[in-house]
């Protein structure tokens, strides 16, 4: 086994993690034995963590032909993941059978710890390609990680749903090809 297959394995399975929190939080709202109020704006950013999470776990590929010898590398291709996952439980609630959910007041109680962590993963998946692969950090990864903080400082509805929708253009845009190819999350 490589390093580099040792290091995705991990990565795998922390990004399984993440996943597995989000799509159990969607099974557990639909057993629960109360409607709890449904919020286009809460599943809306739970898609967009999970696209997040698959695209920077398929983003790990362009290191496969990094030789790692120094550990703050290793560090650097990891964190990323770690955050994903610390926004994934704090964007997915427990659901109590016993207490009605609003899921849009549960949405903007957890929005500090969603959107810091958010920003933190894109911001340390950025870091990644500069000290790893070695490219340029441009601008357009500052706007990145600017806007996608907004959230956690406001209540406002209109703010959240512009960053979500500016979250999946570029999460799409990337997705389906759209975007002029490079390494690491914005790819």
């Amino acid at each position: 086994m490589t390093l580099f297959e040792f290091l995705m394995a991990l990565a795998s399975v922390v990004i399984a993690i993440a996943l597995t929190e989000i799509f159990a939080g969607w099974g557990r709202l639909l057993r629960s034995h109360i409607v709890p109020h449904i919020d286009w704006l809460h599943l809306g950013w739970s898609l967009v963590v999970v696209l997040y999470a698959i695209q920077y776990w398929v983003g790990i590929w362009p290191y496969r032909e990094i030789q790692f010898t120094l550990i703050y590398q290793v560090w650097f291709l990891i964190f990323p993941t770690l955050f994903i996952v610390l926004v994934s439980y704090a964007i997915t609630p427990d659901i109590d059978p016993d207490i009605n959910l609003d899921l849009r007041d549960y949405y903007m109680s957890r929005r500090a710890p969603v959107f810091i962590g958010l920003a933190a993963f894109l911001a340390t998946a950025q870091l990644a390609d500069v000290i790893i692969l070695g490219t340029n950090l441009n601008w357009i990864s500052f706007v990145i990680v600017a806007i996608g903080i907004l959230p956690a400082f406001t209540p406002r509805v209109s703010i959240h749903s512009v960053v979500m929708v500016f979250n999946l253009y570029i999460v799409l845009s990337n997705g389906f090809g759209l975007t002029p190819a490079s390494n690491g999350l914005i790819n």
